[in-house]
């Protein structure tokens, strides 16, 4: 996604310099020949308040508004961070977040009645904020799981050397699946 981004943006730059060379060379050479240009095209344009070529100008000015604001919020948000500072001592070392998720994942699915455990770790600056959705066994005491899961999160980042931000826990319950059959009743 970065190189795409990164090839987009250098493609947009271009297309816009080339425009910007091409409407300055005329400038420079007879400023009053362009000026005298545009001045007669602008007299040209007549259109009314209210009307179909107005609306289809008002449309198509809305739609590319719109998506010079989408461009400008991709062109300026925050990469995403793949790993967190750990700061022990004078030193500084740097853990990915897909290790932290992992050692998560393991010790989330340590706890009893739980089957299954997804954290998701972003790291904001030396603070990682922890969403773990968890499938638990259906006849669970969801607050006091969900206590005891937030817990084991919380033990586990500060073992690995880590500041948790907002520690989130989604807990899905698992449908109850009856183990066997009932026998059927015997015709007497």
């Amino acid at each position: 996604m970065p190189q795409m981004m990164n090839f987009f943006n250098r493609v947009i730059v271009s297309i816009l310099l080339i425009a910007l060379i091409v409407l300055l060379v005329p400038i420079a050479v007879t400023p009053q020949g362009v000026a005298e240009f545009v001045s007669s095209q602008l007299d040209q344009v007549k259109v009314e308040p209210i009307s179909l070529p107005h609306l289809v100008i008002a449309l198509a000015a809305f739609f590319l508004i719109a998506l010079a604001l989408v461009l400008l919020r991709l062109e300026w948000r925050r990469p995403v961070a793949k790993s967190v500072q750990i700061v022990s001592g004078g030193q500084s070392t740097e853990l990915s977040t897909a290790s932290v998720a992992e050692r998560l994942r393991s010790d989330v699915l340590a706890v009893a009645q739980v089957q299954r455990a997804v954290p998701t770790v972003t790291a904001r600056g030396r603070l990682v904020d922890i969403e773990v959705d968890v499938l638990v066994d259906p006849d669970v005491d969801v607050p006091a799981k969900s206590q005891e899961i937030e817990q084991v999160v919380r033990e586990s980042v500060a073992r690995m050397g880590l500041k948790l931000g907002r520690p989130r826990v989604k807990i899905t319950c698992a449908r109850d699946i009856p183990t066997g059959s009932s026998p059927a009743p015997s015709p007497e």
